[in-house]
């Protein structure tokens, strides 16, 4: 039989795959280890072999053969004498015929395994998106909805991105299809191991294994990989100075601009960054706020003046959990941390020169046909392009963040207050928005200097100026000041 032509075809599991006189000379060596009453039968059907159990087989008794899912090799013959001894065993303790057959449907065949594997990767995306859209939005505790614009894009850019990456969604999951999806590597060139998109690939992998039917298999694979991120986009940030030149620069240069939509555009998204630095707001945020030119009032009747109103000295300003516009089927758009009341940096002088008490909102409308993420972003993209136009000297609108939560510090806010403002926790504050640096320091330093000191110390700095402190108008003044019965 060294003639391929002449290899016969065989059955059981899978196709012949080794040296045909391997496989009978296993069979021959092997099968007298079977029990007594369960054998090994290599039958012939057709041009095909199949390699099966031999047994009386309850409740007729008869012997027969019956198939155990062995493969014709040496490893299935192996397979098929540890299979015998449990048939073997099971016979001498089962007394109910269906008792007997479902246990070796379950334990000889596998049929409940089987069953389980024909859970698909597109099974197991369509669990994964039904329960992420029957949670809560982690930041505001709102329920998702496949009705609010944001979530569909959230949904979108933390799993049907990663899924994507699958170019068969009728496989069933495999470690080989797991490994090709983790180390594709990146469209920028740039080194794939140790990158977020890394970390992400491997936890949605984590994700999709644990509803996997080889799940501890799966998993085994994944436990010695390291996904920990260690590349990081440098942060960008800009000073209370750099920004005040740039904007009165950029100011003084749209007063030029000979078109009145384009020097309009430039006024608008110029007050956008004063905003986005005054109030520490994502740019978006500040197209979800509800009091620019009317009061807002809450549940409780409380009245927050417009922010336009000159009356207003402390210019609040009111967040919905909205922006104004919607995408192309009218779905809302929400903003991140939800809607909530924030307040300016404490600077009247920095508030007047930025000129915000006079809202220049601009308008946004998503071009027909955008896709959701791209409807949801272009507030922001919009923002980004307008002020590398305007040459600023930062591109990460989240370097205005950072320079509110510096000026924060500056005049005295504690981190608690500044993470609260901002929509976000002390962690966060701390990790992500806290700038470092001397030049940095120096600045919250320089404002230090300038904050309220103790009683003690201004009654003991008075007195060395010879001001009498026990006179009725000091005594005024310090009540006042330091609120004093």
């Amino acid at each position: 039989m060294s003639n391929a032509t002449d290899t016969p075809t065989v059955g059981g599991k899978g196709n012949y795959d080794e040296s045909y006189a391997r496989f009978l000379k296993a069979y021959q060596d092997f099968k007298g280890e079977c029990p007594k009453g369960v054998t090994l039968k290599l039958q012939k059907s057709g041009a095909r072999y199949n390699l099966l159990l031999q047994f009386k087989q309850p409740p007729t008794g008869k012997r027969l053969p019956k198939t155990a899912n062995l493969e014709c090799t040496p490893q299935g013959v192996i397979d098929g004498v540890r299979k015998a001894k449990l048939v073997s065993e099971a016979l001498g303790t089962i007394t109910s015929a269906s008792e007997f057959w479902d246990w070796y449907d379950k334990t000889i065949l596998g049929k409940n395994q089987i069953e389980d594997n024909l859970i698909t990767y597109r099974d197991i995306f369509k669990q994964i998106e039904d329960e992420y859209f029957a949670g809560y939005n982690r930041n505001t505790g709102r329920k998702r909805s496949r009705d609010i614009a944001s979530d569909l894009a959230s949904y979108e850019a933390t799993k049907g991105v990663y899924f994507k990456l699958f170019p068969n969604w009728d496989e069933y999951p495999s470690w080989e299809s797991f490994k090709a999806m983790l180390y594709i590597p990146l469209q920028n060139g740039e080194q794939l191991v140790g990158s977020k998109t890394f970390k992400e690939r491997y936890y949605i992998l984590k994700a999709i294994a644990e509803k996997s039917p080889n799940k501890d298999h799966l998993l085994k694979k994944l436990e010695p990989i390291d996904p920990k991120q260690t590349q990081f986009k440098k942060k960008q940030r800009i000073g209370i100075d750099a920004f005040k030149d740039w904007w009165y620069s950029a100011k003084q240069e749209a007063y030029t601009i000979k078109n009145p939509r384009c020097q309009s555009s430039r006024h608008n998204w110029l007050w956008v960054a004063g905003m986005a630095v005054m109030y520490g707001l994502r740019p978006t945020e500040i197209a979800a706020a509800v009091n620019l030119t009317k009061p807002f009032v809450t549940d409780d009747g409380i009245t927050i003046k417009a922010l336009s109103d000159p009356d207003n000295q402390d210019n609040y300003l009111v967040l919905g959990d909205y922006v104004y516009f919607t995408d192309a089927e009218g779905r809302k758009v929400s903003i991140k941390t939800g809607g909530r009341i924030v307040a300016p940096i404490p600077s009247p002088e920095m508030f007047k020169l930025l000129e915000l008490k006079r809202p220049l909102l601009p308008e946004y409308s998503p071009r027909k046909g955008s896709k959701t993420r791209t409807i949801i972003g272009g507030f922001d993209t919009s923002f980004t392009e307008k002020i590398a136009s305007m040459k600023c000297p930062v591109t990460q609108k989240y370097a205005f963040r950072r320079l509110y939560n510096l000026l924060g510090e500056k005049y005295g806010l504690p981190i608690e207050l500044r993470a609260r403002l901002m929509g976000h926790s002390t962690i966060v504050n701390e990790s992500k928005y806290k700038t470092k640096g001397i030049d940095a320091t120096l600045e919250v330093l320089d404002g230090c200097s300038k904050l309220p000191i103790p009683l003690d110390v201004a009654i003991e700095r008075l007195t060395a100026l010879g001001v009498d402190i026990d006179s009725s108008e000091a005594k005024l003044f310090l009540g006042v000041i330091y609120q004093i019965d």
